[in-house]
């Protein structure tokens, strides 16, 4: 099956994982808060990291569904490479670190750990075997037009709310750059004062 997917069920595939994620961490942290949370950059019901890391544990995992080792490995490794990449550039555009592992042992710049590592290969596992199935299933079966009539829909509503969750985001990262501006001058302003009164009182003395 995996060699028979079109780029339009490669992109609902995305789309439905996008809006899985969401729906689970958005849960985990509702419940762990004991509110609900909107969880992820974008405004609406999807979080992309979830999507583009599913549609590439797939490529990795479905030609390895065979061999269980491997699958894990390059599961580990694949997801591992794409949360460090992606944390890395969302940072430098945003001026925002949206997770940090400095705290977890094993850890690299706070962008990935060994922790995080494992599970990504164990979901590589589950994810082959127990989450996708039923949703290539769906994907399988739904006549191409209204294949195209759904990615139409969902891309529709997922470029409309990238550029407005964007532009909110380039902007929250000018009022930090500015905050850091601010920050940095007030502490040059206390130096400076600092040293005046330190020659103001070697003079009276």
């Amino acid at each position: 099956m995996y060699y028979s997917y079109s780029a339009a069920q490669w992109l609902l595939v995305f789309y439905l994982y996008c809006m899985l994620g969401w729906c689970f961490e958005s849960t985990v942290v509702s419940v762990g808060q004991r509110r609900l949370v909107n969880r992820g950059f974008l405004r609406g019901p999807m979080l992309p990291i979830y999507g583009f890391g599913a549609v590439i544990l797939l490529h990795v995992s479905l030609p390895l569904k065979q061999h269980p080792v491997w699958l894990y490995l390059a599961s580990m490794i694949a997801a591992t490479v794409f949360e460090y990449i992606v944390g890395v550039v969302m940072e430098k555009i945003f001026k925002v670190k949206y997770w940090d592992y400095s705290k977890q042992r094993f850890q690299f710049q706070g962008y990935i750990c060994l922790r995080s590592s494992l599970c990504w290969g164990f979901l590589g596992l589950i994810l082959t075997s127990v989450i996708h199935p039923p949703i290539e299933k769906l994907v399988l079966g739904l006549p191409f037009i209204g294949l195209i009539v759904i990615d139409v829909l969902f891309s529709a509503a997922f470029i409309s709310d990238v550029i407005v969750s964007v532009r909110s985001a380039l902007d929250l990262a000018k009022v930090l750059e500015e905050l850091d501006r601010l920050r940095e001058q007030g502490a040059e302003l206390r130096q400076q004062l600092s040293e005046t009164a330190l020659v103001g009182l070697t003079n009276l003395s």
